[in-house]
């Protein structure tokens, strides 16, 4: 009987225990994008009960009511939720700051960068938003690792940056631009700087072959991929930033006045043995400026330029929505004028200054048709207006010696008339020209529109779904010219007070002339194609596969329009064992229509591994505290490049038509007659680039605030396509391109971050480094008569020049007239050398300085070495973050109206040039003798040597960012987020170099004359509704 009694009671807790437990279901989502999070792990706290989300993010599991369910995810922070009794429990995780770029868009889709086996650097949109720049790929310098970039040039609407990842590789310039996606859509380089940078979620660039395989013959220049923002489900939120911001140019040119310039002249005529320009009287006036017309003193530049320029920038977006309709909309409105001033009239409605409008719309749609059918609509447009004055580079004027000097004529003339340039061209002064000549006002308008299906194929298998995008992007460009070429201008004799019309004889000003043309008419059609697998067995094992069907048709409507077209398959296939074991195979077979039929396709693999070693339970359980990741990964892959110069289709020869080109004897007067003249030879069997990727990589984080990642690189590119130097120009017609160029580069990158929380303050700080270097390891030269003159061996863009080692001395003139053994050798020239001029190394020693004497000088214009060092904190909605970015070992040269006398406007580097007198006092000399002659041996033009090379560095307080998020306790209701900031762009730079004024990112043997790079000083407020 007590038997049954003490069975009967075991029975009776039993089901009260399990009357107790309850079966809890729920949904696990992400934080960031709202996207459902698979393979979530679930367990409940202290007992063996565990699962893991589905594919859908979907969960269920036993559990007593007051368990303490645990939610685990890499890369997302651990969340505990209590049951309370209720059935359903959905749960939203946010990420882990504390690790490196966590999620990462690879190869169309996205990852957790934890579990990627490739290279990649990513960006999220709050760290881009921070940088008051027109361009995005101006936010992104000193930012990620393998990132190089270089800004030529501050025009508005033009300031966009030249980038690399990794460096360069190819000896084809073009060859080594980046491939661009935007949300799955390749972009070209113009397209990407006019994206809204509020548009943006996040940007990633992909460097090793397990990363861009997948893109085929586009991958070979690494890949940046940006994912523009998408709706969430939830009632309508409204967010407005609106921001001005003030330009100033990072470096201000000087020039000697009037009085300076006319010693020079002196001096330099002198040397020249002619008689001087300016008497000593006429000196004198310039010095004391008691003839202001007659001796003028005008600092042009002060005339043209004003100190600074406006910008301001609008934005609107809108988000939303509902289990099956989620929405994104974003209008934005950018203008940014430019230091040019506006001299035109009122009445003309002409303006000649520099100024970038902009205007953005973009709308992402998603649609749950079905539980398992989801639809996407992504339309984006970009309308944009950019002005420059017509036929006039405002800052190479400026310093052009040949337009205009200080004293060349006043500003204006007594009575209010136009001066003309007495001693130069005749032209009217620039002002008046500026005011006149009119302006080009290029005006583009781009669309993209993209519609793609997601079908899940679970009733077939479970994890098989199937994908289709189809997309299209259009460009339309055209040039609006409205000028005058006539108008009145005057010489004031400021002797006899009478005025001298311009030699043109134009007595009153002409009426305005608008003229117009096509530009850039293109049209792009892609579709793709998926079939995705991704499922997860034994909780263990992480299984995923793609197959990809890419076809793309690129049409110039203005140049033939006749279609470039793309084809390509891609295979993608993914191993993970418990999230410790990783391993990808990538396979595209991709092919273009350059090259010839039998030549078209080809295959590019790539295999890469993973091993995360803190994932074994002996580091778990002994130290998992302390590391929290540590992470190896290796990849190896052959990627390729169909950019190269050349014809269309590099296969075949092509005549070309031309009104320019003359054919016979006797015809040398008068337009050419319409012809046809033979391009350059075909190559049957030419096809593309091809490079051999090595990459080993490893990531860690330490204590949950200190992580990293480094990684190691080293490519081949072979096969490159270059003309063969060593076919003889006798042959009379050029050559195609051939597939025999070779190159290295090799190199590291990474960062290291530490993240720490002192109170109320937030603090973080990243290091950000990259270094890259390359060589040539066979490129086709004609056969050299000395080894210092091949290009082999060098890096790619290796500047070639003479060595300098010193001025000639009075001593080394007279050695040199005596002919005395020994001497100097000299240029072989009808100029003879004299004391102060450049003395450069004779290398071959047969006493002439020719070209046989010139050799690998300084190094490309190129950095190796790109660091970034940022440093911010939080503190009661106080936030500060400032950047830090530098560039190193690289070199650049300026020449012609950049530095040169009689080409140049004189410069402060001028008044230290070498006199007898400087050079037997021991004066510092920092320039040659100064010469009217433009083509002595003291002409970087002429003669290209390393005493104009500089090798040069550069620092900058990129970017600086101060803003104030008011309590949410005091914002009306109607408001749930209020945010004042301040930011900054190129606040301040350091560099090593005084010989020239230009911007350290320069492009080398120029003649520096681009518009000036600017600093930007930006106040906005952001208001979320």
């Amino acid at each position: 009987m007590n038997r049954i009694i003490t069975i009967l009671l075991c029975i009776t807790f039993a089901v009260a225990a399990y009357a107790q437990q309850l079966t809890v279901t729920g949904l696990v989502s992400s934080e960031n994008d709202g996207e459902a999070l698979p393979g979530v792990t679930v367990r409940v706290k202290g007992k063996s009960a565990l699962t893991a989300t589905d594919i859908d993010g979907k969960f269920s599991i036993r559990a007593d009511k007051g368990d303490q369910l645990e939610f685990s995810y890499i890369g997302y922070k651990t969340l505990t939720a209590k049951v309370s009794g209720e059935k359903t429990m959905n749960i939203v995780m946010s990420e882990d700051q504390t690790d490196l770029d966590e999620v990462v868009v690879v190869g169309y889709a996205t990852v957790k960068k934890i579990t990627l086996t490739g290279a990649a650097s990513g960006i999220n949109a709050e760290n881009i938003r921070r940088v008051p720049t027109s361009s995005v790929q101006n936010a992104l310098s000193g930012k990620l690792p393998g990132f190089f970039s270089q800004q030529r040039s501050g025009q508005p609407g033009k300031d966009a940056s030249d980038f690399f990842i990794r460096g360069v590789s190819s000896l084809n310039g073009d060859a080594n631009k980046p491939l661009i996606i935007v949300d799955d859509v390749e972009y070209s380089y113009d397209q990407l700087s006019q994206i809204n940078v509020n548009e943006i979620e996040s940007i990633t660039i992909l460097k090793d072959a397990a990363t861009t395989a997948i893109y085929g013959i586009k991958g070979a220049n690494g890949v940046l991929v940006v994912k523009t923002r998408r709706g969430r489900e939830g009632a309508p939120q409204i967010t407005v930033r609106v921001e001005a911001g003030v330009q100033m140019p990072v470096r201000t040119p000087k020039f000697l006045d009037s009085y300076g310039t006319a010693i020079m002249v002196n001096e330099a005529y002198a040397n020249d043995h002619i008689a001087p320009q300016w008497s000593q009287a006429d000196v004198e006036t310039f010095r004391n400026g008691s003839d202001p017309y007659g001796h003028p003193n005008v600092n042009w530049y002060d005339e043209v330029f004003k100190s600074h320029a406006w910008q301001e920038n609008a934005n609107i977006d809108i988000t939303g929505g509902s289990k099956r309709l989620t929405y994104f909309v974003s209008m934005g409105y950018l203008n940014q004028d430019g230091l040019v001033k506006n001299f035109g009239s009122n009445d003309s409605d002409v303006n000649s200054s520099y100024f970038y409008h902009r205007f953005n719309f973009r709308t992402n749609l998603d649609f749950k048709v079905l539980d398992n059918l989801k639809m996407r609509l992504d339309v984006t447009s970009r309308f944009m207006n950019i002005n420059e004055p017509r036929g006039i580079n405002a800052t190479g004027e400026i310093y052009d010696w040949s337009k205009m000097h200080p004293y060349s004529a006043p500003v204006v003339n007594p009575d209010g008339s136009t001066p003309f340039l007495y001693d130069t061209n005749n032209r009217p002064v620039i002002t008046s020209r500026l005011a006149n000549e009119g302006y080009n006002r290029n005006r583009r308008n781009d669309n993209n529109v993209l519609l793609g299906v997601d079908w899940g194929l679970d009733w077939l298998t479970k994890g098989l779904s199937a994908t289709a995008r189809v997309a299209y992007a259009s460009i339309d460009e055209n040039t609006r010219s409205a000028y005058r070429t006539e108008y009145p201008s005057y010489h004031y004799n400021s002797t006899t007070g009478g005025y001298e019309i311009n030699p043109d004889n134009v007595y009153t000003p002409g009426t305005y002339i608008a003229t117009g043309w096509k530009g850039a008419d293109k049209k792009n059609f892609n579709l793709q194609l998926f079939l995705n697998y991704a499922r997860n067995f034994n909780e263990a094992h992480d299984v995923t596969a793609m197959l990809l069907y890419n076809r793309q048709s690129d049409t110039q409507v203005n140049e033939g329009a006749v279609p470039a077209n793309f084809e390509g398959y891609t295979l993608s296939l993914g191993y993970r064992y418990k999230n410790r074991y990783l391993f990808d195979f990538n396979g595209a077979y991709n092919g273009t229509d350059r090259f010839g039929k039998d030549n078209r396709f080809g295959f590019f693999p790539s295999a890469s591994v993973g091993y995360i070693l803190s994932e074994e339970d002996f580091i778990k359980n002994n130290i998992g505290d302390k590391l929290n990741l540590l992470k190896f990964r290796a990849s190896f892959g052959i990627v390729g490049s169909d950019v190269v110069w050349g014809g269309r289709y590099l296969y075949k020869q092509f005549y070309h038509y031309s009104n320019t080109t003359y054919f016979g004897q006797g015809i040398s007067t008068g337009p050419a007659p319409n012809s046809y003249y033979e391009g350059d030879l075909g190559t049957d069997n030419v096809t593309w680039e091809k490079s051999r990727k090595w990459d080993v990589g490893m990531e860690f984080r330490l204590f949950n605030n200190f992580s990293g990642t480094i990684d190691w690189f080293h490519d081949i590119r072979y096969d490159q396509l270059v003309a063969r130097s060593s076919v003889p120009l006798i042959l009379g017609v050029g050559v195609a391109p051939s597939n025999v160029a070779r190159t290295r580069n090799t190199g590291f990158d990474g960062n290291i971050t530490y993240q720490q929380r002192f109170g109320n303050f937030d603090f973080n700080t990243s290091f950000v480094f990259s270094y890259a270097k390359n060589k040539v390891l066979y490129k086709d030269e004609a056969q050299k008569s000395y080894p210092w003159l091949m290009e082999t061996g060098h890096p790619i863009n290796q500047p070639f020049g003479y060595h300098w080692i010193g001025y000639y001395t009075p001593d080394d003139i007279a050695a040199i007239k005596a002919g005395a053994p020994g001497a100097p050798a000299v240029p072989n020239t009808d100029v003879p050398v004299q004391a102060g001029d450049l003395m450069y190394q004779d290398l071959n020693g047969d006493g002439v300085i020719n070209d046989y004497d010139k050799c690998a000088i300084g190094k490309p214009n190129l950095p190796t070495t790109t660091l970034g060092w940022s440093f911010g904190g939080s503190w009661k909605g106080i936030s500060v973050n400032m950047l830090f970015q530098g560039a190193f070992d690289y070199s650049f040269a300026l020449q012609g109206t950049a530095i040169e006398p009689f080409k140049s406007q004189f410069q402060p580097i001028h008044t230290h040039r070498w006199t007898e007198e400087r050079w037997a006092a021991g004066e510092s000399i920092e320039f040659p003798r100064l010469t009217s002659n433009p083509s002595t041996i003291n002409s970087p033009a002429a003669y290209m040597s390393d005493f104009w090379l500089v090798n040069a560095w550069y620092i900058r307080l990129k970017t600086i960012d101060l803003s104030y998020q008011f309590p949410k306790t005091i914002l009306p209701k109607a408001i749930q987020d209020l945010r004042l900031y301040m930011n900054a762009y190129n606040l301040f730079t350091w560099t090593n170099y005084n010989k020239y004024q230009q911007d350290p990112e320069i492009s080398t043997n120029s003649a520096g004359d681009t518009y000036m790079n600017q600093r930007v000083l930006n106040f906005g407020v952001q208001l979320i509704f």
